[in-house]
């Protein structure tokens, strides 16, 4: 999906990064392994090739960018989704894999208004 106007000018408010790293989709209790694609400020781009697609609402760990955020699927194809983050916090380096996503998650759900 193309964020780009006729006229060539980008619509995105904040300019995706390029990104090859793996997160964590969660959706208590379950959490698998995803690769992002790209990423802004409040947002990305996933791919879901292969993976069991994303709900419409799910908590993404990013170790590697040491935050989790609370996101929503705004635009999906059968291999990609683009998120948009409503809420985002810190994490420590390290994730622990998949029960250390789920870990993270569940900590930073607990924070989050009701």
């Amino acid at each position: 999906m193309s964020m780009v106007e006729p006229s060539g000018a980008e619509r995105r408010a904040h300019p995706r990064m390029p990104a090859a790293r793996k997160i964590y989709i969660v959706d208590d209790p379950r959490s698998w392994k995803c690769s992002l694609l790209d990423i802004a400020e409040r947002g990305a781009r996933l791919s879901t090739a292969g993976i069991t697609p994303p709900p419409d609402r799910f908590i993404f760990v990013d170790a590697g960018g040491r935050r989790v955020h609370l996101a929503e699927v705004v635009w999906r194809s059968s291999v990609e989704a683009g998120v948009q983050f409503l809420e985002t916090g810190r994490i420590g380096p390290r994730a622990g894999g998949a029960a250390g996503a789920l870990d993270i998650a569940r900590r930073f759900a607990a924070t989050l208004p009701a």
